[in-house]
Formats: structure tokens, sequence, C-alpha cells
């Protein structure tokens, strides 16, 4: 029941995420195509800074990514030649 109730809640969550997208895209298409709008400095003002608000979630991940990046850890194993013994490796990434 909870996992029907996540499902559900994410879904409703992306529907709501895409439907303002779209909604902001319209708004700034209107703006800048009508003429009275793009006199208008308020709305450009605002429209500029859901840009900045809209960037700031990714803006946020490329520092972390950046001070805190993820190392791959590769994992080797191979039978000696010689004595036929499993040897088994670590690598990680620098």
């Amino acid at each position: 029941m909870w996992e029907l109730l996540k499902q559900k809640g994410n879904l409703f969550i992306r529907i709501c995420l895409v439907a303002l997208i779209i909604f902001f895209i319209i708004f700034v298409f209107l703006t800048l195509a009508i003429e009275e709008l793009n006199q208008n400095s308020r709305i450009i003002t605002y429209i500029s800074l859901f840009m900045v608000l809209f960037s700031i979630p990714s803006v946020i991940e490329q520092f972390a990514k950046e001070f805190n990046p993820k190392k791959k850890v590769y994992k080797l194993s191979s039978k000696c030649p010689k004595c036929k013994h499993l040897i088994q490796m670590d690598m990680r990434e620098d």
C-alpha cells in the first residue's frame, strides 16, 4: 500500500513539475511576443529570477560533484599462469 502511495505521489510531483515548466515557457514566449509586456521591466525581472531559481539545484549538484567526486572501484580477478592460484586486485580511479 505504501509503495502505491509513493508511486502516485512521485507521479503527481512529476506532473506538477512538467506543468510548471510548460507554464513558464508559455509565459516567457508571451512576454517576448507581446510588446506591452516586453516593455514592462518588472515582468522581465521576474522571468530572470525564475530562471535563476530553476538553475540553483543543478549548480549545487555541480559543486557537490566537484568537491566530492565518486571514485570508481574496479575489481580484477585472474589466475596466476604458473601456480594457478586466484589473484584478486582492487583498483581505484584517481
